[in-house]
């Protein structure tokens, strides 16, 4: 049984019977893990730990890995939710389909290889978010994706080439500075709007700031998607406090407001920006030259 757990533990919990084989694990033994729940069955001849995440189990059933967004999201991106799950599949395979919520991937990329048995490789999921979901999207995603250290900068742009044509712009608007795909949409958003954009500014007596548009509107979105305890809510009166008295416009934003409700948000924010609320007053603006 202990050659069992090595197997699969060294298969990152995705194992096979051929694996088990090689490694001398009876037929008999791999039979008795599955009827105690120790080791679950996935299709002929694939087997998992039952810590193995669902949507893991899931990909390896249909034949496949975990990809795309659904990959990226498993590793702790930021992923903006559309709740289908993506799944790679090799060319030639007879899964079609997938399944009520599944998106099939049959695209694979050059030097870019999985993971694991049931998980994409880091390159090879963003190449799919890039290619399956909207450019914007795509986005949030790899500015996450370097901000949090999960592959350098200099290797995502390096996909640049992988990617269709009409989406390798993508690569050029990254910000490494970017902590969250809000952040991401807030900025665009006022580069759109022609004003100048800042992202992780440190502002005196307050600490860092996500976005300045212009001179002085902060604008801070929440990823937080429930209510937050009573010291963090504390904490945000107190920086809006002090940057109000400081003569910044702080603009606090729900996690809603940025992903569900964007378009009226945005509009809110350019009748803001119409109305020159993003500089600062001329006198103001004399007595800090």
């Amino acid at each position: 049984m202990d050659r069992l757990w090595q197997v699969l533990l060294e298969q990152h919990g995705v194992a096979t019977t051929a694996q088990f084989a090689a490694s001398g694990v009876s037929v008999r033994t791999l039979q008795g893990a599955v009827r105690e729940g120790a080791v679950l069955r996935l299709r002929r001849g694939w087997f998992a730990l039952p810590s193995v995440s669902e949507d893991e189990r899931r990909a390896v059933s249909l034949g496949g890995v975990l990809t795309c967004g659904s990959a990226l999201s498993a590793r702790g991106l930021w992923v903006l939710d559309t709740g289908r799950l993506h799944v790679a599949v090799p060319s030639h395979s007879s899964e079609r389909r997938g399944g009520p919520g599944v998106t099939l991937h049959w695209r694979r990329f050059e030097g870019c290889g999985v993971e694991t048995a049931s998980l994409d490789g880091v390159r090879t999921s963003l190449l799919h978010l890039v290619s399956c979901v909207d450019g914007e999207d795509a986005l949030m995603t790899l500015d996450s994706a370097v901000n949090s250290g999960t592959i350098p900068l200099d290797d995502l742009l390096a996909l640049r080439p992988l990617a269709s044509a009409g989406r390798q712009w993508v690569f050029g608007e990254i910000d490494p500075l970017c902590q969250s795909g809000l952040e991401t949409r807030i900025r665009r958003c006022g580069r759109r709007l022609g004003v100048r954009v800042r992202t992780q500014v440190v502002i005196r007596d307050v600490g860092r700031v996500d976005v300045i548009l212009g001179d002085r509107l902060v604008v801070e979105p929440d990823g937080r998607r429930f209510h937050s305890g009573s010291v963090q809510i504390e904490e945000d009166y107190r920086r809006s406090l002090e940057l109000t008295a400081q003569g910044y416009l702080c603009l606090r934003l729900s996690y809603r407001q940025v992903v569900s409700s964007w378009e009226r948000t945005e509009a809110a924010i350019a009748a803001m920006l119409a109305r020159g609320e993003h500089l600062w007053p001329a006198r103001r603006r004399v007595d800090r030259e």
